[in-house]
């Protein structure tokens, strides 16, 4: 859904979702979905911060920061 959300333009709202799970569920595909998101709806600062607060940052989630 977060992805759903920031593929169609609506990045505020794939944010707020992704605020709402709980953090023991955030997964790699999930952090991956909401940067995307960010970026798609140039919510730059946001990608920083959910960036910053990933513990366990992957390949794939450097990558799709740098992107």
């Amino acid at each position: 859904m977060v992805n759903s959300y920031g593929l169609n333009g609506m990045g505020m709202q794939a944010i707020a979702l992704f605020h709402q799970i709980p953090r023991e569920l955030l997964d790699e595909a999930t952090y991956v979905c909401a940067l995307n998101a960010c970026s798609h709806s140039g919510l730059v600062g946001e990608a920083r911060l959910i960036f910053k607060n990933i513990e366990m940052k992957t390949m794939r989630i450097y990558s799709t920061m740098v992107y």
